[in-house]
């Protein structure tokens, strides 16, 4: 009877399925820390900048919360985003073609990025008592960190590990991959040094507390620059160890 037993318990148990396409946090989990922090210090900075440069009727108290809520919220959100939609898709990976089990993720990924920042904007609306100057700088902002966050780090999150899974079946033509890594570098390159140039005319202007607008323009490019550059760099050397 034991063996019996035995033998059922064996014949019940459901074989481990093999993470064909992990999650990009299993492999690179310093990068994966350093683009949610550095996206949720944009979104705070941004917040901070809002209610300092125009100005609002809350306490110290409860600008401090906000923006330290804020933060705390996006930077989760964020690295959830590459996170959650791989852990509800994996048992489904045999139901659907890698490209669209990818882009299932991928579009899971781009509705939680846009909530956060839904929630982050309406926070900053309260944030700056509805001021409609202040509200279209928040939605101009908050809309360039999202499409950043959405094509350019997720795009990209998701372009390496449809490499990593053509290389491992040595599917891959490395011609198409190099040509197509060129095109986006210089997509992105270009829409930068547009940006760039628009931000650098805004900050020889004469506005009131132009000096604060210099500071988060500052602030904002370099850090921007500086997260592109970092994306860029991890993805080559991330397709580099195939």
């Amino acid at each position: 009877m034991s063996v019996r037993y035995g033998q059922e318990n064996s014949a019940n148990t459901a074989p481990v399925q093999e993470d064909v396409i992990p999650s990009i946090g299993q492999k690179h989990p310093i990068f994966l820390l350093l683009a949610s922090l550095g996206f949720a210090a944009l979104y705070a900075e941004l917040l901070f900048f809002a209610a300092t440069y125009y100005g609002n009727s809350l306490s110290g108290v409860t600008n401090v919360v906000l923006i330290a809520g804020i933060f705390v919220l996006s930077f989760g959100a964020i690295y959830a985003s590459f996170v959650l939609p791989h852990r509800r898709y994996r048992p489904r990976f045999n139901l659907y073609s890698p490209i669209v089990f990818l882009a299932t993720q991928w579009t899971m990924s781009i509705l939680m990025v846009l909530g956060i920042t839904v929630v982050s904007f309406v926070a900053g609306v309260f944030l700056v008592d509805g001021r409609l100057e202040a509200v279209a700088e928040l939605l101009r902002s908050f809309a360039l960190y999202a499409i950043a966050v959405m094509l350019i780090f997720h795009g990209l999150v998701i372009y390496v590990r449809y490499v990593r899974f053509l290389y491992e079946r040595e599917m891959h033509e490395s011609y198409k991959i190099v040509s197509l890594a060129g095109i986006i570098t210089v997509v992105v390159l270009v829409i930068t040094l547009f940006l760039l140039q628009f931000d650098l005319g805004r900050m020889g202007g004469n506005l009131p507390n132009q000096g604060w607008l210099s500071l988060h323009l500052s602030i904002r490019d370099v850090t921007l620059i500086g997260l592109t550059f970092f994306v860029f760099l991890w993805h080559a050397t991330a397709l580099a160890d195939h």
